[in-house]
């Protein structure tokens, strides 16, 4: 009967536990991004060392090379090197960049496979932060051209 209650008592322990990470990442609180939980949130675009992750404001869906959504991200540093370090780290990564503008709002579009992924970025202007919304979502297929129609 001991062995049960231990039982039931780790249980309980362990599912309240996985209530409150996603692996190493709290999913209740913002978090600093290290290497374990960039891969584990972002797959296959890079984060910078040292972003937070802005958990409230943040919503992932699928894991890897597949995952979709948006990540929101406060990033320190000069608002060119942050926008320099998404521009030069996402092609590394498998991305292809279609198009960048740097200003006090700068957006950075890229593409990979059935993708798509852009990088807003906002200097927060009290601190050198940064604030960084990533959004990745499936690619929309052009419609095939309709063929001419005719009239009865």
């Amino acid at each position: 009967m001991t062995a049960i209650k231990t039982l039931l008592v780790l249980s309980t322990a362990c599912l309240m536990l996985g209530c409150n990470t996603l692996g190493n990442a709290p999913i209740a609180n913002d978090s600093t991004v290290s290497g374990n939980v960039a891969k584990q949130l972002a797959g296959d675009v890079p984060l910078p060392q040292g972003a937070v992750i802005k958990q409230q404001d943040t919503l992932v869906m699928g894991t890897g090379s597949t995952w979709t959504g948006r990540l929101s991200l406060a990033v320190a540093g000069e608002p060119q090197s942050v926008f320099a370090y998404f521009r030069d780290s996402l092609p590394g990564a498998g991305w292809t960049l279609t198009s960048s503008s740097f200003s006090k709002l700068s957006l950075l579009t890229f593409t990979k496979a059935e993708r798509i992924a852009t990088v807003q970025m906002q200097g927060s202007g009290f601190g050198g932060g940064n604030e960084v919304l990533i959004t990745v979502a499936p690619a929309v297929k052009p419609a095939s051209p309709a063929g001419p129609t005719s009239r009865p």
